[in-house]
C-alpha cells in the first residue's frame, strides 16, 4: 500500500492523533485490496473513526477525509489521505 498525506490533520481532540497513526499503521499491514478493505472495516468498528474522518473508495485507491469540528455532518472541502492498492 502507498500512503500519500494531502493536508495536515486538524488536531482538536488527543483522539485523533492516536487515531490516524493507528489508522495508517494498520493500512501498512494490508498485501491487496481485499485486505485493505476488511482491515479499514475492523478498524471502524473497534474505533472511533467514524466521528472524526470520512473516507471511501475509487477503483484503485482509499480516500479519506477530516470532519469539521462545527459541524461533524460537514466535511472538509479536501482529502487528508490517499491510499493507492
Amino acid at each position: 500500500m502507498n500512503v500519500i498525506f494531502e493536508h495536515p490533520t486538524i488536531i482538536f481532540d488527543d483522539k485523533i492523533a492516536e487515531i490516524i497513526i493507528e489508522f495508517v499503521n494498520h493500512i501498512l499491514y494490508a498485501d491487496c485490496e481485499v485486505t485493505l478493505r476488511r482491515i479499514v472495516a475492523d478498524f471502524a468498528d473497534r474505533y472511533d473513526l467514524d466521528r472524526y474522518f470520512v473516507y471511501g473508495y475509487g477503483k484503485h485507491h482509499l480516500w479519506v477525509a477530516q470532519r469539521k469540528i462545527t459541524d461533524p455532518e460537514k466535511v472538509f472541502n479536501y482529502r487528508i489521505l490517499i491510499v493507492k492498492f
